[in-house]
């Protein structure tokens, strides 16, 4: 029996799999040049009370830099914007519903949300127009690790990428997303030419610089293909730093 057939065998014998939250699936359907979007975005986070109030208490985090008090859903899409909005959404929703199993996650949500970040920050710096893409697959690029960990943790050979790619096909969520989940490490000229999988490539190792105090270097391949040279790639490691504060409010 293959290693791939082997392990799917494994998770389809598990019952209580982690699912996405349709809510997540709505936001992330939601397109930003939808002239009712904003509306939308803003019916479906209403509809959740705490995902609403979780949302309003970024959006009025110093960051923003907003004096005046955000008090409702819609003034925070005028004031912070449909898309940064989203991504809040995304955030919270993923990280306050998957892996309640197990260990403490709190190490885990903070390099997720932050590559995540990252991904967002490179897919703007480098004119890619699914920045929300970029976002998630950065969110959940290794979901995979947290499924071996709360599954499977004496079983070694277990790839997090290929787990984490099927997780990511039994959500239905976008190919382009199980791409990047499935070849965050791949440095192969055919993975690398999808962008947003060497933008999530790239984004990992920004998050791991700037948030996880570890010495790694980006390939100058990846820098190529998605378009950045090393001084671009460094100021995204500056500004992932400079959000941190933003990223441990967001964890609390």
């Amino acid at each position: 029996m293959s290693t791939i057939v082997d392990y799917r065998r494994k998770l389809h014998c598990v019952r209580d799999l982690p699912t996405l939250p349709v809510i997540a699936q709505k936001v992330l359907s939601l397109a930003d040049d939808d002239e009712s979007g904003a509306e939308k975005l803003a019916e479906i986070i209403s509809s959740d009370q705490a995902l609403a109030v979780k949302v309003l208490s970024l959006a009025n985090s110093a960051y923003y830099g907003h004096r005046a008090k955000i008090g409702t859903i819609r003034h925070a899409v005028i004031v912070i914007g449909m898309n940064m909005l989203k991504q809040l959404s995304l955030g919270v929703i993923v990280c306050g519903t998957l892996g309640k199993r197990g260990r403490n996650r709190t190490e885990f949500w903070k390099h997720s949300f932050g590559t995540a970040m990252a991904s967002s920050m490179i897919a703007q710096k480098t004119m890619m127009a699914e920045t929300d893409l970029c976002f998630m697959a950065g969110l959940l690029h290794d979901v995979g690790r947290m499924i071996i960990d709360a599954y499977f943790p004496e079983d070694p050979e277990m790839d997090h990428t290929e787990i984490g790619a099927w997780m990511a096909e039994r959500w239905q969520l976008p190919p382009k997303l199980v791409m990047a989940i499935a070849h965050h490490h791949s440095l192969a000229p055919e993975h690398l030419s999808e962008r947003i999988v060497s933008c999530v490539h790239a984004a990992n190792v920004c998050a791991k610089l700037a948030l996880d105090h570890k010495t790694t270097e980006v390939a100058p391949e990846v820098l190529r293909a998605v378009g950045l040279n090393q001084a671009k790639f460094l100021e995204a490691v500056v500004d992932l730093k400079n959000r941190r504060m933003e990223i441990e409010r967001f964890l609390t």
